[in-house]
């Protein structure tokens, strides 16, 4: 079926962008912001933020947000979320979660992103197997079909900018 698909996005140019949008900044928490701004920018979200492994690497903490508010909240290495982003890969659509929960398998929300103010995707940020971190999006300012082409240019997009982060996190180390 994706041979015979009109494809939504000039790859070429999308990734032109998300290039350029990730190499032009050069400190850790600007990067952050750029990482999530690059991701949002793929499917129209005017919102995001970034949540990084901790130095203690236990936990995933907020290292940067745009347009969204900042949150305290610590999401553990080993819970059901880390654990479902880091084993399966995937985006998961909060929209179609909250409809269709058996999507995805046992994966069971944790509390502080149930009531993360429009929430809508959640992108893994994975180096090989090593989950570093994950972005959270905002809902779409368009009404957008979250198909496989939208998803695989997301996790595509994220192993870029996860690379790059880990980096910046070890050149800064």
């Amino acid at each position: 079926g994706k041979h015979f698909f009109s494809y939504r996005y000039d790859y070429r140019d999308e990734w032109l962008r998300f290039t350029q949008t990730l190499s032009a900044t050069g400190s850790q928490p600007e990067m952050g912001q750029q990482i999530v701004r690059a991701l949002a920018d793929l499917v129209e979200s005017p919102a995001g933020a970034l949540w990084v492994r901790d130095a203690a690497g236990r936990a995933y903490v907020q290292a940067a947000f745009w347009n969204m508010p900042e949150d305290a909240a610590e999401e553990p290495v080993e819970s059901a979320l880390s654990s479902f982003l880091r084993d399966s890969g995937w985006v998961v659509n909060l929209e179609e979660y909250r409809s269709s929960p058996l999507r995805y398998g046992d994966l069971e929300l944790p509390e502080w992103l149930r009531h993360t103010p429009h929430a809508w995707l959640v992108v893994p940020l994975a180096v090989g197997s090593d989950l570093i971190g994950f972005a959270i999006l905002a809902t779409a300012r368009t009404r957008i079909d979250v198909n496989w082409e939208v998803n695989d240019l997301l996790k595509t997009a994220a192993r870029q900018a996860a690379s790059f982060l880990g980096q910046m996190r070890a050149a800064e180390a």
